[in-house]
This record gives structure tokens, sequence and C-alpha cells, in this order.
């Protein structure tokens, strides 16, 4: 019973992800020129929408990762989840650290994007880095 909820829980979290890629790579709504918004300074390029889909990518492991840390008796570093944060925890604060990222580059003027995109990428490749010396990997079914 475990391991059908766990394959469950997997697939509905891939149908989640595939959600929001598909979500970000549809771009802006048809309303959006007609109420005139600034599509030159808001509008996402190929590549920023790249950066932010590997971002989120990397997030998610990062998340899987220390889901699996905790099951296995880790501690976590991370000082706002604390040292043995529950699962809803660790997706609440994955939620909300995705979010506040993709939401500060999407008001962050265009020069500044892919900046910050690349340095969310390249923290979340660190701690999936650090995650797999430590011996934690993602397995995908």
């Amino acid at each position: 019973m475990l391991v059908a909820y766990r394959a469950t829980r997997t697939r509905r979290a891939l149908v989640a992800a595939g959600c929001v890629a598909a979500a970000a790579l549809a771009g802006p709504p048809r309303w959006a020129a007609a109420q005139r918004l600034a599509v030159v300074e808001r509008s996402w390029s190929p590549s920023y929408v790249a950066l932010a889909g590997a971002f989120a990518v990397a997030l998610w492991i990062d998340a899987a990762q220390t889901r699996q840390a905790v099951r296995r008796g880790y501690e976590e570093l991370n000082p706002v989840l604390g040292s043995h944060p529950s699962a809803g925890q660790i997706n609440t604060y994955t939620a909300v650290a995705g979010l506040a990222v993709l939401g500060a580059a999407a008001v962050a003027p265009r020069r500044v994007r892919p900046w910050l995109l690349s340095a969310a990428l390249v923290v979340e490749t660190l701690a999936i880095a650090g995650n797999a010396r430590a011996g934690l990997a993602v397995a995908f079914p």
C-alpha cells in the first residue's frame, strides 16, 4: 500500500510540474495586448523561460532530496525549515520559494531577469550537488 501511495504522489508531482511548465510556455494571454501592458518590458524571451524551467526542475529535485533526507533521519541545514521538517513544511517552503523567485523575476527589469534566474539556478544546483554527495538521489519511475 505504501509503495502505491508513493507512486501516486510521484505521478501527481510530475503532472503538477508538467502543468506549470505548460503554463509557462503558453505565453501571455491574448487580452494582455488589449490592456496595453508593457509587453516589451514584461515579456519573457525563450532563454528566460528556459532558465525559469531549469530553476523549477532543480527546485523540485532539491525538495525531493530533502524529503528523502528527512525520511532517513538526516538533519536539515536550512534554518527556515528547522532540523526535522515534515513533508508538508518542505512542500510549502518549495512552493513559496519557487513563487518568490519566479515572481521577482517577472517584475524585475529585463536586464536583471537573467541574472536573478541564473543565481537561483546556481543555488539550487549547488544544493542538489551537496545532497548527491551525501548519498541522496531522485529516482524517476
